[in-house]
C-alpha cells in the first residue's frame, strides 16, 4: 500500500530564520510522509536553500497566524487531487514546538488509523471549551467530503487578532467537528484521565483543591502543566511555555533541562 501521510508544516520566525530542530525534523519526517508542504511567513532567501528540494514550499504574505498557513498548504493538496482528499491522511504541524526527540513525536503519531468519524491532535484541552490543540493535529481526508468542514476550511480567512483567531478557528474547529458527530481523539490522554465521571473521585477532587488548593489539572493546558510527559514521550516542548516565567510550570527545571542540551537560547530567540 502506498504512503498516503501528508504534512502541512506552518512556520514561523521573528528573524526568518528555520531552526536546526526544524531541519532535523523534516529530515526525520520524510521516513514518515509521502508529502510535505512548508508554508512559511517571514523566511530570509538564504534560508530556503536549507529545505529539502523534495519538499513543497510555499511563501506567503505574514498575516493570520498558523491557520492561514495550513489553510494555504490544504489547498495546495486539494487543488494537486482534484477536490478529493478523501485518500489522503492529512497532518498539521506548526513551528511553536521545539523538537529536542522529533522521532518520538513522529512514532506517536504516524501510527494512528484514520478514519472518517475521528478528529485526532497530540492533545486535547479543556481549557476555555473542549478542543483539540492546534499545534500538532490531524485526520482522515475523508472528511473533506462533509461540504460543511470543506467549506469552513476553503473559508479560512487572515485575521490579525490572535485571541480572535483562538477563538474561530483553533476552539472553532473542535467545534465544528462535534456539530458533525466527528469524535475528538487525543493521543496525550493523562489529562482525560483527570476529568472523571465517577462521583467518589469528583469528591476527593473537590476536597483536594479546596484543602490543599490542588488546581483543576484536567482543565488546564496539558502541554504547559505535563511538559515533562510531553519531553519524555514524544521528544517535544512548547516554544510559549519556554519563554513563560510562570512558576507553577517548573520552568527553572525546565530551563536547566535545555541549557544542558544548548537549546535555551534556540528557544528564547525564536
Amino acid at each position: 500500500m502506498t504512503n498516503k501521510k501528508c504534512l502541512i508544516f506552518a512556520h514561523y520566525h521573528s528573524k526568518g530564520i528555520i531552526r536546526a530542530d526544524i531541519i532535523d525534523f523534516l529530515k526525520k519526517s520524510q521516513k514518515i510522509f509521502s508529502e510535505i508542504i512548508f508554508v512559511s511567513t517571514k523566511i530570509k532567501k538564504y534560508e530556503i536553500k536549507k529545505i529539502s528540494k523534495k519538499i513543497k514550499f510555499i511563501r506567503r504574505k505574514n498575516s493570520g497566524f498558523d491557520f492561514c498557513s495550513y489553510r494555504n498548504g490544504w489547498e495546495y493538496l486539494d487543488t494537486k487531487y482534484n477536490n478529493d482528499l478523501s485518500k489522503k491522511d492529512i497532518f498539521f504541524i506548526n513551528s511553536s514546538i521545539l523538537f529536542i526527540k522529533p522521532e518520538k513525536l513522529l512514532n506517536a503519531i504516524s501510527k494512528k488509523v484514520l478514519s472518517g468519524k475521528e478528529f485526532w491532535g497530540l492533545s486535547r484541552s479543556f481549557e476555555l471549551t473542549d478542543h483539540i490543540g492546534t499545534y500538532c493535529f490531524f485526520f482522515s481526508g475523508i472528511l473533506f467530503r462533509n461540504k460543511e468542514i470543506y467549506n469552513w476550511w476553503k473559508n479560512i480567512e487572515a485575521l490579525d487578532d490572535h485571541n480572535k483567531v483562538v477563538s474561530k478557528y483553533e476552539l472553532g474547529l473542535s467545534k465544528l467537528m462535534i456539530k458533525n458527530n466527528i469524535k475528538l481523539c487525543s493521543v496525550y490522554k493523562k489529562n482525560l484521565k483527570l476529568k472523571t465521571n465517577n462521583i467518589l473521585k469528583k469528591i476527593v477532587q473537590r476536597f483536594n483543591e479546596i484543602f490543599f488548593k490542588t488546581p483543576k489539572y484536567y482543565k488546564k493546558n496539558p502541554a504547559n502543566y505535563f511538559w515533562r510527559d510531553f519531553y519524555k514521550k514524544y521528544g517535544i516542548i512548547k516554544i510559549k511555555l519556554i519563554k513563560s516565567n510562570d512558576s507553577k510550570y517548573g520552568i527553572q527545571k525546565l530551563h536547566s533541562l535545555l541549557k544542558t542540551k544548548n537549546l535555551l537560547k534556540v528557544a528564547l530567540d525564536n
